[in-house]
Order: C-alpha cells, then sequence, then structure tokens
C-alpha cells in the first residue's frame, strides 16, 4: 500500500530540511530545526501509529488516506522549501554591527514590558476574580479564570510581552533586579496558568520565550545535545500534560501516567491526524471553502465587541468559525461521523478548507516569512529578535491547530513589541553608553555561527 510510503516520505523531508538547515546555519534555533520534528510527528509519527494499529479503518477507506497523506506531503514539502528559499548560510556581508543599548534605552525597554505586562497581568486577575479567586480557577481540570469580554480574556497574552522585555534587557545587560521582579511577576501566573490547567500551547510558549530568547538576544547558541535533549524533554512535557489534562488541577491526587505513547495512538475523531483528514475530505465532499474569509475575521471582525456585534461572525458570512474554527461542518455527510468538539485540523487541513489546492502556496509562503525573520533577528538583532521568539513561541499553534489560533496571538504579541523597540531606541538628549561592565565580552557560543554574530 502506498499510503505509508507516503508518511515516511513526510518525515523524511520535514526532518532532511531540519538537517539541511541546521547543516547550512549553524543555529540551532533555525526555524526547521523545531518545526520539522513538529512536522513530521503530525505527518508521520501520529498516522503511523496508527496505521500499525488499524486505527484508521474505521473511519477512510484507501483512496481518502491516500489522498489526505499526498496532501499532507506537498504542505510539509512546501513548507520546507519555502523557508529554505530564504538561505540558510550567513556570510560577513549580511551581519550588521550589534546594537548595544545605552542604560536610557534598557530602561525604557523594562518601561515597555512593565505596561505590556502589567495590562496583561490585570486582565488575568480580573478572570481570577471572576470565578472566586484561585483556588477556585484551578480546583477542576481545564478550567482557569473567565470573564465575558475577549478583551479580557486575551489580554492575559500580555504577560508574554512583559517576561520578552525582561529577557531581551536581562541579556543585553539591563538592570538586573527589575528584570527578575518582571519574570517573576509576568511568568507566575503564565506558569501556573499553563501547567495548573495542563496547557500545552501555553507551556510551550512560556519555554520558547525564556530559552530562546535569552541566547537571541545575546547572539549565542547552547551545544547541539543540549538542544537536542531539552526538545525532547518539551515533547515529552507537552504530550503528557495533554495525556494527563484530567488528572492535573488544584485537589487532585495526581495518579499522572508518565507512558505518553496513549496521546498517540489513540483511535478517536479528536486525534489531531483523524480530525484533520476529516476535515479535509468534509472540505472536498462539500466543495466548500472559505476563500480567506476565516482569516480576514480575525482581523476585521473578531476585534468588535460581541456586545456591540453579536452576530458579527454570521454578518460577515463565516457563522462555522464558532465550531471549532469553522474546520468541524459536514463530517456527517461526507464520512459518516462526526468531529470531536473543540478538536483542531493541523495547518496543512485548515489551508485546505481556507484555499484549496492553492493551500501549497501559503504553505510556502509561511515557510518563507519563519526563513526571512530568522535571518533578520540573527543578521540585525533588536526588535527582529523579539518578532522572532514570538513566532517561534506560537509555532505549536501553527503546525498543530489552525491559522485562527496564530493570527490573532502574533497581532497581540507582536505589535506591542514593535512599539516597545520603538520607543526603547527612539531618539533622546542623553545618549551615554551603559556602564563598562555590561560591554564585556560575550562568553564563547556552544554552537557554530559566523564570528561576526559575537560581536
Amino acid at each position: 500500500m502506498l499510503f505509508p510510503f507516503l508518511l515516511i516520505a513526510a518525515a523524511v523531508v520535514a526532518l532532511t530540511g531540519a538537517a539541511i538547515a541546521l547543516d547550512g546555519s549553524r543555529d540551532v534555533f533555525h526555524p526547521l530545526v523545531f518545526i520539522g520534528p513538529m512536522l513530521a510527528f503530525l505527518y508521520w509519527w501520529m498516522p503511523w501509529k496508527l496505521y500499525l494499529a488499524h486505527g484508521l479503518d474505521r473511519f477512510f477507506d484507501e483512496n481518502q488516506l491516500l489522498f489526505v497523506a499526498a496532501l499532507n506531503l506537498i504542505g510539509v514539502t512546501a513548507f520546507v522549501v519555502g523557508c529554505l528559499s530564504s538561505g540558510v548560510r550567513l556570510s560577513r556581508k549580511n551581519f550588521k554591527p550589534r546594537l548595544r543599548l545605552t542604560t536610557e534605552q534598557l530602561n525604557r525597554l523594562l518601561v515597555g514590558g512593565c505596561i505590556s505586562g502589567g495590562i496583561g497581568f490585570a486582565c488575568w486577575s480580573i478572570t481570577i476574580i471572576n470565578v472566586g479567586g484561585f483556588v477556585n480557577a484551578y480546583s477542576k481540570s481545564y478550567t482557569g479564570g473567565w470573564d465575558d469580554s475577549g478583551y479580557i480574556r486575551d489580554g492575559s497574552l500580555l504577560l508574554l510581552v512583559g517576561l520578552i522585555m525582561a529577557v531581551a534587557s536581562l541579556a543585553k545587560g539591563g538592570p538586573r533586579i527589575l528584570s527578575y521582579l518582571m519574570l517573576a511577576t509576568f511568568g507566575l501566573p503564565w506558569l501556573l496558568g499553563a501547567l495548573l490547567m495542563a496547557r500545552r500551547g501555553p507551556t510551550f510558549e512560556m519555554l520558547i520565550v525564556l530559552l530562546m530568547g535569552w541566547y537571541i538576544n545575546r547572539r549565542s547558541r547552547p551545544a547541539i545535545a543540549a538542544v537536542a535533549m531539552t526538545g525532547f524533554c518539551v515533547g515529552w512535557l507537552v504530550l503528557f500534560l495533554v495525556t494527563n489534562r484530567g488528572s492535573i488541577y488544584l485537589g487532585s491526587d495526581f495518579d499522572v501516567k508518565t507512558d505518553v505513547s496513549e496521546i498517540v495512538e489513540t483511535s478517536d475523531t479528536g486525534n489531531e491526524w483523524i480530525y484533520g483528514a476529516g476535515a479535509v475530505l468534509s472540505s472536498q465532499h462539500r466543495d466548500h471553502y472559505f476563500w480567506m474569509r476565516r482569516y480576514l475575521a480575525q482581523i476585521i471582525v473578531r476585534p468588535i465587541p460581541s456586545a456591540v456585534w453579536p452576530t458579527k461572525y454570521e454578518d460577515f458570512g463565516v457563522p462555522e468559525l464558532l465550531h471549532n474554527a469553522g474546520t468541524g461542518e459536514g463530517f456527517g455527510d461526507a464520512l459518516g461521523w462526526k468531529g470531536a468538539d473543540g478538536s483542531a485540523p493541523g495547518i496543512v487541513a485548515d489551508l485546505w478548507a481556507e484555499v484549496w489546492w492553492f493551500s501549497p502556496l501559503i504553505m510556502a509562503l509561511l515557510g518563507r516569512v519563519y526563513g526571512r525573520v530568522w535571518r533578520r533577528a540573527v543578521t540585525c538583532g533588536g526588535a527582529w529578535a523579539s518578532q522572532y521568539v514570538v513566532i517561534a513561541a506560537l509555532s505549536i499553534y501553527l503546525v498543530m491547530q489552525t491559522m485562527e489560533a496564530v493570527i490573532f496571538r502574533t497581532l497581540l504579541l507582536s505589535i506591542p513589541c514593535w512599539l516597545t523597540w520603538r520607543y526603547a531606541l527612539a531618539p533622546s538628549s542623553h545618549r551615554s553608553p551603559i556602564p563598562s561592565r555590561h560591554m564585556a565580552p560575550q562568553s564563547r557560543p556552544q554552537t557554530l555561527l559566523p564570528k561576526e554574530a559575537m560581536k
């Protein structure tokens, strides 16, 4: 049967792309180095385990499996090619002089981070108060705080902006006490919400912000072996949280499972690969595609409060957005079963439901964007480093969920980061350099980037 070979081909393309990127760039933070394994996991390992256990037979016939696997392979290939097309080798002429911030600029960076993080902390506090306090918020599995206003619920994302700026300032020799205070104040709510709600996305986001944010801003890199081990541990932690989501909360007996293979091998309609395949086949059967309406709704319609415009999605022509981001329609007619509520299809299926066979072009564009932002982060630093940390932190949503989950998060995090850096680098009358202790040479990196990147 051709199906397993298509799965293996997807893994080969994703992992080969990661190897080429690492070999060419000598950068363990190249986007393909961490996105490639995620693509291989979703489009090879997960369906492979299901295939070996005969877990796909009751959902799809052979032709359906072949079509979905071929589409996934095309999508993975397009992303890898698009990312590599931005170039992976960095020469001396690519690098700008290292951005050295004055004491005033570092303080401004922290001020901007405090404003964004403070707003995020206030929004998080409101949601906790609304449900009766910290204990009530986290005493049931996968609950947390709540507010009727989407601005308040999503506003807690700004905690990450505070963390990004605190890490950037600390890495560049900024005030330590204030930076550490910001890390504790803005990091603790995010960490508690991520772990006590067993949410894989927020957990991944925080780890990327703290770990990658430090090295990206210093233009140094950890050893490849350390990154590989950390990546394995992060992947295991993400699967552990999903596997034990019903057992992790305040007051639980924490009867957890350390074997995380169940989340991959379970054959149900909530499985990401099964649900994603169903979304593809349902759209094809109905010949129904959104043609960018869902994505535009995230930018144009979503910011308008529902209290002001209760029927905004219906009036915009995308009422389906209220159910699984528009990917859960028509399963019964096309396949004879329904996708689980709250499921996500993964990036290839989501783009297919949006733009049909134009989806590989969008995948290639996304790959190129990641590659270009990485190059700017490495060669220019500053605001581009923060932007790269943002899109790297959101890569788990890009691969495993939908573009809807990425678009509004990117806007909420990216715009405050740009504004904060613009404020920090604005001309001022006082331009004295930071104290000499902040300008000490950086320690020699353990992986190889061009030497100019460390200057």
